[in-house]
C-alpha cells in the first residue's frame, strides 16, 4: 500500500508521529497493543491492512480516547477502488457504536456507488441488532430500505421488521406509526420472524387499545403457529436429527399467545362470553409434542393465566358465585 504524501495526514503518519512523542520502540508497542510485533511492522510500513481492533489497541496503547484517527481509516476498507468487507463492516459497527456520524456518511456514500454493497449495510445492522444495539441499528435499516431495489426480497422485509421492533418505545403515536409503517410486510418475512411480528404487532394494538386490529393479528397468529407446529411436528417425526426453526420464543407461546390475545381483544369490547370460548386454547398445552424445559414453563403460565382469566370473564358475566374460589 503506497504512502501517502508526507505533508497530508495520514494514519500511519499520526501513528509515527506520536510513537515518537511516546519514544515507544516498536519491540514496546507491540507489548502495549498486544499486536503481533511482525504484523505491526508490516502495518506501520503499510504492507498490511489495519484492522479497526488494531487501531483501538494502539488508541489504548497511546492513551488516546475511542474513536482516535478515525476520520483516516477510510482507506484501509478500500484497495484499489474495491471495499472490503472484513475491515468495513467493523469499522462501521464501531463508528455507529461510539457515535461517530462524521466517519459513517462518506463512507455510506461509496458503498452505495454499487448497488450490491447494500448487503454490507444490511449486514452492519443486523450484527448491531443482535448485539442489542437496536437504535443505533436503525440508521442502516433505513439506508437497505431507501436503497434495496426488490421490495420483494427477504433483505428488505428483514429490514422492515428490524425497523418496526427498533422504533417501538413509550410514545403512542410513535409505536402507531411504526405499526402502518411495517404491516404490509409482515407477511413477506421467513415464518419464524412472520411469528414473533405478528406477536409485536397484536400487543402495540392491545396498548394503544386498537382491539379490531389486535383481533386480526391474533388471528393470523394462532393461524400461523398452528401450521408451522403441524410442519416442525411431522419434521421431527420423520428424521431422527433435525434442525429446529429458530424463533426468538418457544413455539408454544406463539400459540397460545395467539388464543390469549385473542380473548383479551374480545374482553376489551365487551364480548365476555367470546372471549371465554378462546381460554380453552391454552388452558393446558400439555399435548404440545415440541417441549423443552422452557416450552413446559411456558406451558405452566398459560395455565395460570386460564384459570384467572376464567374467573374474570364469570364476573365480569355477573356470576359472584366464583368469588370464593
Amino acid at each position: 500500500m503506497r504512502l501517502q504524501e508526507p505533508l497530508q495526514r495520514s494514519l500511519r503518519s499520526e501513528i509515527e508521529k506520536i510513537q515518537k512523542q511516546y519514544g515507544y520502540t516498536l519491540s514496546k508497542l507491540s507489548a502495549l497493543s498486544g499486536i503481533n510485533h511482525g504484523h505491526l511492522s508490516d502495518i506501520l510500513r503499510g504492507n498490511r491492512a489495519m484492522t479497526i481492533r488494531q487501531l483501538d489497541a494502539l488508541a489504548t496503547a497511546f492513551e488516546q480516547p475511542p474513536g482516535w484517527l478515525y476520520e483516516l481509516y477510510p482507506d484501509e476498507c478500500f484497495a484499489k477502488e474495491r471495499v472490503s468487507r472484513p475491515r468495513v463492516i467493523p469499522y462501521l459497527i464501531r463508528c455507529a457504536e461510539i457515535g461517530r456520524q462524521d466517519c459513517i456518511q462518506p463512507i455510506v456514500s461509496k458503498l452505495l456507488d454499487e448497488q450490491k454493497n447494500v448487503d454490507i449495510l444490511f449486514s452492519v445492522g443486523e450484527r448491531l441488532f443482535e448485539a442489542g444495539k437496536s437504535k443505533e441499528s436503525i440508521p442502516f435499516y433505513q439506508l437497505v430500505i431507501e436503497n434495496e431495489k426488490d421490495s420483494h426480497s427477504e433483505r428488505f422485509s428483514l429490514s422492515q421488521y428490524r425497523l418496526f421492533r427498533a422504533t417501538l418505545g413509550a410514545n403512542a403515536e410513535d409505536n402507531w406509526k411504526a405499526v402502518i409503517r411495517f404491516e404490509p410486510y409482515r407477511n413477506r418475512l421467513p415464518e419464524n420472524y412472520q411469528l414473533d411480528g405478528l406477536l409485536q404487532l397484536a400487543n402495540v394494538s392491545f396498548v394503544l387499545q386498537r382491539w379490531s386490529d389486535m383481533e386480526k393479528y391474533a388471528d393470523e397468529l394462532r393461524l400461523l403457529a398452528s401450521k408451522v407446529y403441524e410442519h416442525e411436528w411431522r419434521k421431527r417425526k420423520n428424521a431422527k436429527t433435525c434442525e429446529p426453526l429458530k424463533t426468538e420464543r418457544h413455539l408454544v407461546v406463539y400459540y397460545g399467545q395467539g388464543f390469549l390475545l385473542k380473548g383479551a381483544a374480545l374482553q376489551m369490547q365487551g364480548l365476555y362470553g367470546e372471549a371465554k370460548k378462546y381460554v380453552q386454547g391454552y388452558a393446558d398445552l400439555d399435548w404440545f409434542e415440541l417441549l423443552d424445559n422452557t416450552g413446559r414453563m411456558e406451558v405452566e403460565k398459560f395455565k395460570t393465566w386460564a384459570k384467572a382469566n376464567m374467573y374474570t370473564y364469570d364476573l365480569l358475566m355477573g356470576d359472584t358465585q366464583v368469588l370464593p374460589e
